[in-house]
């Protein structure tokens, strides 16, 4: 097979029931200088015995086989046998319009752009609706700065792979963070678009995205999880205070980290015994101290209060936190 145009790259892990319609869906490609990448994240089903048959009847099938390392190892594995300029992901739960990788690269050929973005369907028990992006058709240019803007907003730009396409050199030195079981997405995508110089998005929904239960995402409060996302959107404040993209609103970027991690403590807190979150809160109000310039004109009064009780009155907080949350649960009944 001669190089490819797009390599696409899906983890795969115990979704013996969903991956046909997957890999099919790609297999239906109008576009055809595509090779597929399937890594096998040490699947205990069936799966790597699916991802094998399709790879002996398609050549632009390659199969990885890896002992389990997450979707984020999974995706590195897939990212270093990549031979083509551009790398698109899919999730392996999910499908693809036929159009999807022929989209995907006409906005980035013809536009010239570094990433490429569609829409999406969210595909649920309640039946399917558009994603975010919309569905008007419309194609939209953003130059890196306006780009990164929407990205940090979560306005019209979210930090899923599975609705992009991305010029292959923008991951030199840039790989998933491997102890990231969730937001491995928004732990990259920031560094992705900075090295970005134009970014076009379609507002035409071509993945289809499967809100499936029991997933990561959709399997409901989750103390590290809630953790793991405040260490996320820290190193993006930073990464923009260090890059110093936008100076004018770096105040409002880094007053909602220290909001954040309040948040983060109150929730875990209530865990006690059952989980370790004393460790957590306290090295939460470590990192917390990377914003300690802000003034109290900066962050408003609650999050001034909550900064300075966590500071200098830690054990006290958490217990006060503990007793109004068992007043406010026993008066909601």
């Amino acid at each position: 097979m001669s190089v490819p145009e797009i390599t696409v790259v899906v983890p795969v892990y115990n979704v013996q029931a969903y991956l046909p319609k997957c890999i099919d869906s790609l297999l239906a490609q109008t576009f055809g200088e595509i090779e597929i990448i399937l890594v096998d994240d040490g699947s205990t089903d069936a799966s790597g015995a699916v991802c094998d048959s399709y790879a002996e009847r398609d050549s632009r099938i390659r199969v990885v086989h890896q002992r389990n390392a997450g979707v984020s190892g999974a995706r590195n594995a897939g990212i270093r046998l990549a031979r083509g300029r551009y790398l698109g992901f899919v999730d392996s739960d999910d499908w693809v319009d036929r159009d999807f990788c022929r989209t995907l690269y006409r906005g980035a050929t013809d536009y010239g752009a570094d990433i490429s973005i569609c829409s999406y369907y969210e595909v649920g028990e309640q039946g399917m609706r558009c994603g975010a992006s919309g569905d008007g058709g419309d194609t939209v240019v953003y130059d890196r700065r306006e780009a990164l803007r929407l990205l940090y907003e979560d306005s019209l730009i979210r930090s899923y792979f599975w609705d992009k396409l991305f010029k292959r050199e923008l991951f030199d030195g840039v790989l998933f963070p491997e102890d990231h079981t969730v937001f491995e997405d928004m732990a990259i995508m920031y560094k992705l678009f900075y090295r970005a110089n134009r970014i076009v998005q379609q507002n035409v929904p071509l993945y289809y995205y499967l809100l499936r239960t029991g997933s990561i995402l959709h399997s409901g409060f989750d103390p590290q999880a809630e953790y793991r996302f405040f260490l996320v959107i820290r190193e993006r404040v930073l990464f923009l205070r260090e890059k110093n993209v936008f100076p004018e609103d770096q105040d409002r970027f880094e007053a909602e980290v220290l909001k954040r991690g309040a948040h983060v403590i109150n929730h875990i807190s209530v865990f006690g015994e059952a989980f370790e979150f004393d460790a957590v809160c306290r090295d939460i109000v470590s990192k917390m101290h990377d914003f300690d310039r802000l003034k109290f004109s900066r962050i408003g009064w609650g999050t001034w209060f909550r900064r300075r009780m966590l500071y200098g009155h830690y054990g006290l907080y958490i217990r006060a936190y503990r007793v109004f949350r068992k007043i406010f649960k026993s008066k909601s009944r």
